[in-house]
């Protein structure tokens, strides 16, 4: 299993929830970048009460060594309904609270209820939906730690068309994160759970309106009969 991008703790999300509450309850923002706090604030504290894991996500176990005592646990197990992770032998493990952060630690204990000093690795992952000005539209399914970036190039990645800016992340009906902190974490190098997404989550990646395309066309179209036109007055009244 590859190395793994750190994943926001519990004192992170806390210290940055205080950030972005003051932010979205102070002056001297625009109104724009104090909603996308108080949108940013929303989700880390549903994380930090819910959890982070909804039906749907996987976990993949690795089991390091040649422990045979924790035969079938490893592999890829998909969160199911209840959010819990049924595991052989184990049974049913709740991850309701829980934070990506936290899941290795938390598995190792519930699995040493059975198990002897278990040695595992965990990696989170969530399924995802992109739209728009992607090239592989549709379902996903994400590591967390993954970069924004890396997420879209798994998505097919993005045409002459996409727009970043304009993209946004629907949770639902409701819109979570702008085109402009979209735009921000694929250049600054942001990973899906800084950004606080959750399973279900749509990305709709940005495109250029297909108005402006027939505007720039039109445009150039008349630009020709704009020189014939020039010319032939021009010439009307002898300058040319």
């Amino acid at each position: 299993m590859d190395a793994q991008r750190p994943l926001a703790t519990r004192a992170q999300l806390q210290a940055t929830l205080v950030e972005a509450e003051q932010v979205a309850s102070g002056n001297g923002f625009s109104s724009s970048f104090r909603k996308a706090k108080r949108d940013e604030a929303a989700m880390i504290r549903e994380r930090l009460t819910e959890g982070d894991f909804y039906v749907g996500d996987q976990i993949t176990i690795t089991v390091v060594g040649a422990d045979t005592s924790l035969g079938g646990l490893g592999g890829t197990h998909t969160v199911s309904y209840g959010r819990v992770l049924i595991l052989p032998s184990i049974g049913e493990v709740p991850l309701r609270g829980v934070l990506r952060s936290e899941v290795q630690t938390y598995l190792t204990e519930q699995i040493g209820r059975f198990v002897r000093n278990p040695d595992i690795r965990v990696r989170p992952s969530l399924r995802l939906t992109f739209m728009g000005g992607v090239n592989t539209p549709g379902f996903h399914q994400v590591d967390a730690d993954m970069l924004v970036s890396d997420a879209l190039t798994l998505a097919g990645g993005i045409n002459n068309s996409t727009v970043l800016k304009d993209t946004k992340i629907l949770r639902g009906e409701e819109e979570i994160v702008d085109g402009e902190t979209f735009a921000k974490a694929v250049t600054s190098g942001m990973t899906i759970d800084q950004l606080n997404l959750r399973a279900g989550d749509e990305i709709n990646v940005g495109v250029q309106n297909q108005r402006d395309w027939f505007t720039t066309l039109r445009t150039f179209a008349a630009i020709p009969a704009l020189i014939l036109s020039t010319y032939g007055l021009g010439r009307l009244f002898g300058i040319f």
